[in-house]
């Protein structure tokens, strides 16, 4: 799915809001209104549309017959993204905007094979029915991929991605391959969408003593951060966590070559959790 693009020169002016405040957006895919409840207002979403809305960093209450009453945390300068209450499944597409063909061939978006009703698709495609799902793309759900972008005189092309529903990502991928209708006749009976969060697991332990020492710092703030509700705790941590990592880095760097195989795989591991808890967004707290 390749598309060309208009090379001109773009101005690109920044806007924003207040660093404590974080834009979402509630989406209702399905062919029934729904009515989800925030911090006591109520609001109501039309089938197939979408209610916009900005939330202080902090904690939250939310209540609906899907997601049943829960607590969620908002962090300060978080990217936002889409508020899932049916938890149903949606799918980001990387598309290849390049000025010919052989440009074209330089954009390579990662694939990967996903299923949606027991039927399997293979492309740039991100599957995702968390109830909050973290921004990660240029164009949302009720927006449309332009047939052209502007870049810089001197870009040869890019990739940029879209949000889609499952009905419209069938509709999308095939229409794209010529063939309409081959969902329809594949697909599995699958039970509706249930309520679900991702689960809670301890972080990863070194089993060297002296890099599990040295870990602790970046632990504490890892765990610190999960709970914290204010936005200037929240800012406070985050300005903590590039320092700490790059401390722990050194202290691994200066080691490796005495570090087990296992070891490599848990600092793999910590490093990625503790960037993911950093870097999201909103946190359930059930």
């Amino acid at each position: 799915m390749n598309r060309v693009f208009a090379v001109l020169c773009l101005l690109v002016g920044v806007s924003g809001c207040s660093s404590d405040s974080v834009s979402f957006s509630i989406d209702n895919p399905t062919d029934a209104a729904i009515s989800v409840n925030i911090d006591g207002t109520p609001h109501e979403i039309k089938p197939h549309a979408a209610k916009d809305l900005s939330l202080r960093a902090g904690l939250h209450t939310m209540e609906s017959p899907t997601t049943g009453a829960l607590k969620f945390l908002v962090y300060a300068k978080g990217r936002g993204g889409l508020i899932n209450p049916t938890f149903s499944p949606y799918v980001t597409i990387n598309e290849v905007y390049a000025t010919n063909k052989t440009t074209a061939k330089a954009f390579r978006p990662g694939e990967k094979t996903i299923e949606i009703d027991g039927v399997a698709f293979k492309g740039p495609f991100v599957l995702s029915d968390e109830l909050f799902i973290d921004k990660a793309w240029t164009y949302g759900v009720h927006e449309d991929f332009p047939e052209t972008i502007r870049v810089g005189m001197d870009s040869k092309g890019n990739i940029n991605s879209k949000l889609f529903s499952k009905d419209a990502f069938i509709r999308y991928v095939e229409s794209g391959e010529g063939q309409v209708g081959s969902f329809a006749r594949n697909r599995k009976a699958t039970p509706p969408p249930q309520r679900h969060f991702p689960p809670v697991t301890p972080l990863p332990t070194f089993k060297d003593a002296e890099l599990e020492a040295k870990a602790a710092p970046l632990k504490d703030l890892c765990t610190r951060y999960q709970q914290a509700t204010t936005a200037d705790a929240q800012t406070a941590l985050q300005k903590s966590y590039m320092p700490l990592v790059t401390e722990f880095l050194g202290v691994f760097a200066r080691r490796a070559s005495q570090v087990s195989i296992e070891d490599r795989e848990t600092y793999n591991a910590l490093i990625l959790r503790v960037g993911n808890t950093l870097g999201q967004s909103v946190r359930v707290m059930e």
